[in-house]
């Protein structure tokens, strides 16, 4: 957050997003988006006919869509501190010293492993937008007195856009199943923590993190914001 003349600026002014509330993703530009989180499927595994039969169903997936979506792969670092302390946990309860060396060197093992190669953690998204019909956002004569450009009328957008979202996530969800692939929708708190990961590169402790939808004020950050400025205010007092 930082000042100028006078006014606070926060992060989430730069940002396309206006909030994230019920499940869903509202853009500033007033498109309602769904997403949905995919498992994956290792494709070179399959036999020849196996491969053909995915092929053919994706096909069908495609062939069936009678509305727009997007689909997106996301690389990330994959963060195994959680897992190395589950194993020492684990090797603290061993009562054979053997066993206990084994699981030493396994972490080790880990521990080397993470640090000349990087682990990547790749996930699946589908998103389905929509664009609701009227959209109302804060009056001129209300800008004129400082208040921000928002949506007006969120509660509204967010009803019509479920009428229009929900059948198609069905739909998905339906045709995906056929190729064994099976989705879900986000929800609110899981995507204020992708799109914090996203704009936050770095995932140390990220997958520790528990955020929450009814911390934040403002859409993503702003309340997150405060919060580090209060810690940072409370370190310079001692």
């Amino acid at each position: 957050m930082a000042l100028f003349g006078g006014s606070v600026v926060t992060t989430q002014q730069h940002l396309d997003i206006e909030d994230i509330r019920d499940d869903l993703l509202i853009l500033k530009s007033g498109v309602v988006t769904l997403v949905m989180e995919t498992s994956s499927l290792n494709f070179d595994l399959l036999s020849e006919v196996e491969q053909d039969a995915r092929i053919t169903a994706f096909a069908g997936v495609l062939n069936s869509l009678t509305f727009p979506l997007q689909i997106l792969i996301n690389t990330q670092k994959k963060d195994v501190s959680s897992y190395i302390e589950k194993l020492r946990i684990h090797k603290e309860k061993q009562i054979s010293s053997a066993l206990a060396r084994q699981i030493e060197i396994y972490m080790q093992f880990i521990k080397n492993l993470t640090v000349r190669n990087e682990v990547l953690d790749k996930r699946f998204f589908i998103a389905i937008p929509t664009i609701v019909g009227e959209v109302t956002r804060t009056s001129i004569w209300k800008q004129l007195f400082g208040k921000p450009v928002k949506i007006t009328n969120l509660a509204a957008v967010i009803e019509s856009a479920k009428t229009q979202l929900y059948p198609k996530r069905d739909h998905i969800i339906k045709q995906l199943k056929r190729m064994q692939i099976h989705s879900r929708q986000l929800t609110t708190d899981e995507l204020i923590k992708l799109f914090y990961s996203l704009y936050d590169p770095d995932r140390s402790g990220l997958e520790r993190l528990n955020l929450r939808s009814e911390e934040f004020t403002t859409g993503i950050v702003s309340s997150l914001t405060e919060e580090k400025e209060t810690e940072l205010k409370a370190r310079q007092k001692r």
